[in-house]
């Protein structure tokens, strides 16, 4: 298993707790500072995995010659699946298992190759989406699709209700599928070389900038110019601006969520916007924001403290 998050820990305890497999060891990222303490933590496969005695191959920047000579020093596995992970596989990796390097990708493929699927689908308001197993290639998910699993997209899910669902739709069928695999009663399908739509890259609080002058047109059912090269890819699949920014609320949380500058009697001062109305006849309607050095506050409670 390689990964990093609780979606990793998902699948992976499909397979640990099914007597057909067993679970050799985990590639996964060394503890880390996070949160504003800079405390050093475990990610969720780390610790699953010492929970379960399961041998930990912990790295830092890349997969580099160490990790090589690790994995290498023990029994070839059969399969390597690849969930939520974030790093770069090199070549000798991906021939490491004697059968097949698997991925689960959360998106209807070729569609949205790259690491930020789920939040491409939602900033472009797409109603259809789905999750699959492929196999791995030197292609950024460009591998035959192994199996594929449509899904339905709410309109007011953000990022992580898509994710818990299409993890949680593919994790329970797992087993199967790599048993199929194993013994060639399932054939992977060639997905097209290109795809319809850009690299769903990752994203950066850069991305995630909205001018006020833009959030204020907006809200006047108005057009204006924003920055972020992420939100303007995706303006040919709304109407309105307002409905751009509405979907970006959902599709940035909870990280690295929508934000923009505005002006208050201390000065200029970050504000996150973190949830508005469904757009209605072109007006955006905020709901809930996040002022700089305040608490989540209502759009109501803090608007006529702006400048």
């Amino acid at each position: 298993i390689a990964g990093t998050t609780e979606r990793t820990v998902l699948c992976a305890e499909q397979l640990r707790s099914d007597e057909r497999f067993s679970i050799s060891w985990a590639l996964t990222p060394e503890p880390r500072a996070t949160g504003r303490k800079q405390v050093i933590t475990k990610n969720p496969v780390h610790h699953w995995a010492e929970s379960h005695d399961i041998e930990t191959v912990l790295l830092t920047t890349k997969i580099d010659a160490s990790i090589r000579t690790r994995l290498e020093s023990y029994a070839r596995p059969d399969f390597l699946l690849v969930v939520d992970f974030g790093y770069w596989i090199p070549t000798w990796l991906l021939a490491l298992p004697s059968r097949k390097s698997l991925n689960v990708h959360p998106s209807e493929l070729p569609r949205w190759r790259g690491s930020s699927p789920g939040q491409f689908v939602l900033l472009h308001g797409e109603t259809q989406s789905a999750v699959c197993l492929i196999e791995m290639s030197e292609g950024m998910d460009e591998g035959p699709i192994v199996q594929s699993f449509p899904l339905a997209v709410d309109p007011s899910w953000t990022q992580k209700e898509y994710y818990s669902t299409s993890f949680g739709l593919i994790a329970p069928q797992l087993p199967e599928l790599l048993t199929a695999s194993a013994t060639n009663k399932i054939a992977a399908v060639p997905q097209p070389l290109a795809s319809p739509t850009p690299v769903a890259g990752r994203l950066s609080k850069a991305d995630s900038f909205v001018e006020w002058t833009a959030v204020v047109a907006a809200m006047q059912g108005e057009d204006a110019a924003i920055s972020s090269p992420v939100l303007n890819t995706a303006r040919p699949a709304h109407d309105s601006l307002a409905s751009l920014l509405e979907h970006a609320t959902r599709a940035l949380a909870p990280w690295p969520l929508l934000w923009t500058e505005v002006s208050t009697k201390h000065g200029k001062k970050r504000m996150q916007i973190l949830g508005a109305r469904p757009v209605t006849a072109g007006h955006l309607e905020l709901t809930t924001v996040k002022l700089e050095g305040k608490t989540i506050a209502s759009w109501e409670e803090i608007k006529n403290t702006l400048k």
